[in-house]
């Protein structure tokens, strides 16, 4: 039954205004963090998923009655898993999930206005909506390293194929006059997920039928590196020829555009033969059939609700680093720069790298030993409280930058004195003749992990439990020469971790 007091709707349309409101105030900072987001090279998609979500809202406006409000208490319970997932967001330092919980905010106001029933009918715009939250870039890491190293091998295959030369090692190409280094811009990390997008629009507005849309998206990722694969070629041929410049500046960030507008037109083009196999059923045009009237006390009740429940929480959120415990240490000014026969002196990062690493002390040091042919890194960075936009976050995306490949991902386990064990990440990377070992663990309120996602799950309880999620990452990276055997040089390693290292940590990180 629809609606039958048309007056009484306008009215009723004050009331998820005030929601409305009530989000963007709770949740201004998150909203900023958000905008920051997506204003990186890798997001600017971003900015488009909200024109596009209220253009398919808009689509439906012959089929859908959006002044009918149900004001079901149905959303109610999306609306506090919502909160929820923002709170572990927050004291777990999982970016994304605060912005999936912004999402759920607003999908849960919908739910609320028109009910479960009738608010699958906006189930693609909602579905599109999700794309405001930015891939987690460890996550983005893991599932494109690979797309990374396939593009490298495909364009070295094309390059063999026109008889140029070419040695490969991971993603490093040696084309004899210069060197090429594949990284995530050129292997389409910048626009796998736009590309993901892309494909559900083309989709919903030119193909029918499940089974070809499914296969539309399937055709993302090995056109993304055939794509990519083609430009790296490319780049190739004009390195060769005496033209590297076209390889850097705008020039390749315009050689990234059009790689993304040519697979965006194979995709239409696929789209459009996918229509041309079997037969197209219509898809049924549902319409919406309103719902019962809703009275102005059951608006005011969820109004009321929502506007405490998104307002406290993101004034709680906003406040939660402030009631951490902070405790007190001794800063690493003092950190000796001789341990364990290993001799260096201190490093200075600059500053673009530390307002990406978010510490607030930190020690960063080269060391070497007479008559050892390895060098030594050592880099730990300490931070007082962890949230969102300050944390220490896993090593792996940054170890595998600079043209290192991964060869071997292990666990440790180390005796550092009598009856304790602890577990370390290891590393083995090679670039060209260079090996190295990379050994990494999390030291956070007496604990060793070196999981991510546990890390974030100690930090959570810790936060709600200790009221502390203070902590530091420990990285220690070695070179291996060329000739000396890996065991060895694993055996120094941890020597030098489990000997020297460990009995230094507690005076610098409070247990």
């Amino acid at each position: 039954m629809a609606n039958s007091s048309p007056d009484k709707n306008k009215f009723f349309f004050i009331f998820p205004l005030l929601v409305l409101v009530s989000i963007f105030i709770g949740y201004w900072p998150m909203l900023e963090k958000l905008a920051m987001r997506w204003n990186s090279g890798d997001n600017n998609y971003c900015f488009l998923v909200v024109p596009v979500f209220l253009y398919l809202c808009w689509e439906k406006k012959n089929d859908f009655r959006f002044g009918d409000f149900c004001w079901s208490r149905w959303g109610i319970v999306p609306a506090l898993l919502s909160v929820l997932i923002m709170t572990i967001g927050e004291l777990g330092s999982v970016e994304s999930l605060l912005y999936a919980g912004i999402w759920g905010c607003v999908t849960s106001l919908v739910i609320t206005m028109y009910g479960l029933r009738r608010s699958w009918l906006l189930f693609f715009p909602l579905l599109v909506l999700l794309f405001i939250v930015p891939m987690p870039p460890y996550i983005n890491q893991v599932l494109t390293f690979k797309m990374k190293m396939t593009a490298s091998s495909l364009s070295v295959e094309m390059m063999r194929w026109v008889g140029i030369t070419v040695l490969q090692t991971g993603n490093i190409l040696d084309l004899g006059v210069s060197k090429m280094q594949v990284v995530d811009a050129c292997s389409g990390l910048r626009y796998i997920v736009s590309m993901v997008l892309l494909a559900l629009l083309i989709g919903h507005f030119y193909v029918g039928g499940l089974w070809r849309k499914i296969f539309l998206l399937l055709l993302v990722y090995p056109l993304s590196i055939f794509t990519n694969a083609v430009r790296i070629f490319i780049g190739a041929l004009l390195t060769i020829n005496g033209f590297p410049q076209f390889n850097e500046g705008a020039y390749h960030d315009a050689q990234g555009v059009i790689a993304f507008l040519v697979a965006g037109v194979i995709l239409f083009l696929c789209g459009w033969l996918l229509q041309k196999v079997g037969a197209v059923r219509q898809p049924k045009n549902l319409r919406d059939k309103g719902c019962r009237p809703a009275s102005l006390s059951s608006a005011l009740f969820i109004t009321v609700f929502y506007v405490a429940l998104f307002g406290g929480s993101g004034w709680a959120l906003q406040n939660v680093s402030g009631n951490m415990i902070i405790p007190q240490r001794t800063n690493f000014t003092s950190f000796p720069m001789e341990i364990a026969g290993w001799k260096g002196s201190r490093n200075y990062l600059s500053q673009e790298i530390l307002d990406s690493l978010w510490a607030d002390d930190y020690v960063n040091a080269t060391l070497s030993k007479d008559g050892v042919p390895n060098t030594i890194y050592l880099l730990i960075p300490y931070y007082e409280y962890q949230g969102t936009s300050h944390t220490a976050h896993a090593p792996q995306s940054c170890l595998l930058g600079g043209g290192f490949e991964l060869v071997q991902s292990s666990t440790r386990k180390l005796r550092v004195s009598a009856g304790k064990d602890i577990d370390i990440g290891l590393l083995h990377l090679r670039k060209d003749d260079l090996q190295m070992l990379a050994s990494y663990f999390f030291y956070e309120r007496g604990r060793v992990i070196i999981s991510p996602w546990e890390n974030k799950l100690y930090l959570m309880w810790d936060a709600f439990r200790l009221h502390r999620t203070d902590g530091a990452l420990v990285r220690v990276e070695m070179t291996v020469p060329p000739g000396q055997n890996i065991a060895e040089a694993e055996k120094m390693l941890t020597d030098f971790i489990a000997g020297g290292l460990w009995p230094l940590l507690p005076v610098y990180i409070p247990n």
